[in-house]
């Protein structure tokens, strides 16, 4: 520390009438000032911070640096003064430099050499900033007196390797070792290598030394060594929890269990910690937790270093990441409490830069790797095939929408560029070219993350697999039911769930799931349900509430309507007034209002509900052809019509639903054996056709 220099620097500014002096008060404000210094040669810059406003005021000093000619004199100086060579190439520098500098015919500090001094606050000579910049500097040349000599014109590699240089000329011309046999040392030659004052210089630069720091074999051995800690028994015991894994029921659950330790063990834990991380800042292999700070002596908060770490540490594994995660990846955080941790992560990970998000309050990702190679599976529903346009809250424009793209963007249906599908009051571009039908699926993938664009192919009913989807579906089923465990009556919204499987790498070729209003299927093997509000809770009895009502164990002939509705379809042939007679009097039994009520009538979801889950089976049981069990069952709504003219409205769209004969015959032709596995797969197929519109309502 060249504190000599530091008192010299600001009597040598008040000599030169730069400075006027300065009161205690004054110099300890100057001290506490915001300002950013800058050394260059024949220059002190100090960008100083005014008051609360955040506004900043430039300070200049300038000074005339020496040429090359005064330079060398002022390095063989120095030279020829061994103990002041020694000192300066060890780093220090001393007070007999400002007489070498004079036996160079210069000066340490030169007087009236182009000194100028100026600020931005034009407030005239010794203002504030003026003298955060003298006392700041002060600061920095007791730190690094080889400032001082940047400013005058020399870097310190350039100083070092001049004063090397004349020392090695020096050694030159007072004879060098022989190099034959019979050269002899005399005692002069001897005497500075013989020198105890010389015994640890070398002419190689430390900095040039490689150092490969390691982890020791024994990393607490000086704890061992010290030995245990003089404590009372009762104050060298310490409780902390940790996290294992118990396997109970054929499950495997990670619980929180009592780990007694003694105060040294505690102790060498964090000694060992802090020599790794030590090694691992030695080879590079960890950025420090302090980052470079814009101004000296300003704080940076931890959330903003945070922030900083995390946004790397993403970009680096190009994958998501989960907050508990990051809360031991991020040096930072590691340094903090947990719960301080926690909390700092969650609020840097709000401070993320642009393409940064967090997924579900859960994950941190980048939006391009959720985009990138992304694809959806979604089915024509009901109600899009009625509209001939596609919903806008389909899995794959909700997920999307939540990652922050906004249409208008492209798609490319067929090789052809078409507006985003779904987002159009007018007709839908996707049923124009492929004109979908109810049940037929397609295959949504980003073509392109910026700008966006989609590539939709459709797949036929006929040549997709029910069973396909049923993996993902159980893998995104148990995520969703752990997820939810810790508070299985609170649940999980819709639009986290999505994140969620964003976050868990789902939606990609391979690991497409289903909409997320199928999730809740007993096919899929995990006890969650839909809940109040659109989100999914735990169902202790792993039912789903998509199926309303249980199975019929058998139909029968009904008896509930009036004799005017058997009137209606006595001139049928028996066959078909039976059906008939069934399928209205089973629609009766699901649907517990009164088929003729105005003012309570059935809602179109509830009848197709039971078209496609319902009146298959039916068919199946009375051996009737699709045309013939949707002829009985258009029969039965139109004697209803006639016998409530009022209800012809409500029921026009059940006797278009009854017109799609194609849907209800690869619906009969596909039902398998009822309650077998196969049978709940085919009833989620049913549940993909009626659509979150319908399924939920």
């Amino acid at each position: 520390m060249a504190e000599w220099l530091s008192e010299r620097w600001l009597a040598y500014l008040q000599e030169e009438l730069l400075l006027v002096p300065m009161t205690p008060g004054q110099r300890k404000s100057a001290e506490r000032g915001d300002a950013r210094l800058t050394f260059a040669r024949g220059r002190i810059e100090a960008e100083v911070s005014v008051g609360t406003t955040g506004a900043i005021a430039t300070a200049t000093l300038k000074i005339r640096p020496f040429g090359q000619r005064e330079w060398r004199r002022i390095e063989a100086a120095i030279a020829r003064d061994p103990e002041a060579a020694r000192r300066l190439l060890s780093g220090t520098v001393g007070p007999d430099l400002e007489s070498l500098f004079n036996k160079a015919g210069a000066s340490l500090l030169p007087a009236g050499r182009g000194l100028s001094h100026r600020c931005t606050c034009n407030q005239g000579a010794g203002c504030r900033h003026q003298r955060v910049l003298a006392v700041r500097a002060a600061r920095a040349f007791a730190a690094n007196p080889f400032l001082w000599f940047q400013v005058l014109g020399r870097e310190r590699d350039e100083l070092l390797a001049g004063v090397r240089a004349h020392l090695a000329d020096r050694a030159g011309s007072a004879g060098h070792l022989p190099t034959g046999a019979a050269g002899l040392l005399s005692a002069a030659t001897l005497e500075p290598l013989l020198d105890p004052r010389r015994f640890l210089f070398t002419e190689t630069d430390p900095a040039d030394i490689p150092v490969r720091p390691e982890e020791a074999e024994v990393p607490d051995a000086l704890l061992r060594v010290l030995g245990p800690l003089p404590l009372a028994p009762e104050l060298n015991r310490t409780r902390r929890y940790e996290i294992a894994p118990v396997a109970r029921w054929g499950r495997t659950f990670n619980v929180h269990q009592l780990v007694e330790e003694t105060a040294e063990q505690v102790l060498a834990r964090y000694y060992r910690a802090v020599s790794v991380g030590a090694a691992e800042l030695a080879r590079g292999e960890r950025a420090p937790v302090y980052r470079e700070e814009p101004l000296p002596g300003k704080r940076i908060p931890p959330r903003d270093r945070i922030a900083d770490e995390i946004a790397a540490l993403v970009a680096e594994r190009a994958e998501s990441i989960a907050l508990d995660e990051l809360v031991a990846a991020c040096p930072t955080a590691a340094a903090l409490p947990w719960e301080t941790a926690a909390q700092a992560v969650r609020e840097a990970a709000a401070r993320l830069p642009a393409g940064y998000l967090v997924l579900a309050g859960r994950c941190v990702a980048r939006r391009d790797d959720l985009l990138s190679g992304a694809a959806f599976r979604h089915v024509i529903t009901w109600p899009e095939w009625q509209s001939r346009r596609l919903s806008p809250s389909g899995d794959w424009f909700l997920a999307l929408a939540l990652i922050g793209c906004r249409p208008p963007f492209e798609a490319e249906v067929g090789g052809v560029a078409v507006p985003a599908p779904g987002v159009h009051e007018s007709a839908d571009p996707v049923f124009a070219l492929l004109e979908p039908e109810v049940g037929d699926e397609l295959i949504i993938t980003v073509a392109e993350a910026e700008p966006l664009r989609l590539h939709v192919q459709l797949r036929r009913r006929a040549a997709r697999s029910l069973l396909e989807p049923l993996p993902a579906d159980q893998a995104a089923a148990r995520i969703v039911a752990t997820a939810i465990a810790t508070d299985p009556y609170q649940g999980i919204a819709e639009a986290d769930v999505i994140q969620l499987l964003l976050a868990e790498g789902f939606y990609r070729p391979g690991r497409m799931p289903d909409p997320v209003w199928l999730l809740p299927m007993p096919a899929v093997g995990e006890p969650i349900r839909w809940g109040s509000g659109r989100r999914i809770v735990s169902s202790y009895w792993g039912r789903s509430s998509l199926t309303p009502g249980t199975h019929p164990l058998h139909w029968r002939q009904g008896t509930r309507f009036t004799p005017g509705f058997g009137n209606c379809l006595a001139a049928l042939p028996l066959p078909e007034r039976r059906a008939a007679l069934t399928l209205v009097e089973t629609w009766a039994e699901r649907w517990h209002g009164s088929l003729l009520n105005p003012d309570h009538p059935p809602p179109l979801s509830a009848f197709l509900h039971f078209l496609l889950n319902w009146a298959p089976v039916i068919a199946q049981q009375l051996n009737l052809s699709a045309e013939a069990a949707l002829r009985a069952l258009g029969l039965g709504i139109r004697c209803l019509v006639d016998a409530e003219p009022a209800m012809a409205r409500v029921y026009r769209p059940f006797l278009e639903a009854c017109g799609a004969v194609e849907p209800f015959r690869h619906r009969l032709e596909t039902l398998p054996p009822l309650h077998t596995p196969e049978f709940q797969v085919w009833e989620m197929e049913g549940f993909r056709w009626l659509g979150p519109e319908l399924s939920l309502s």
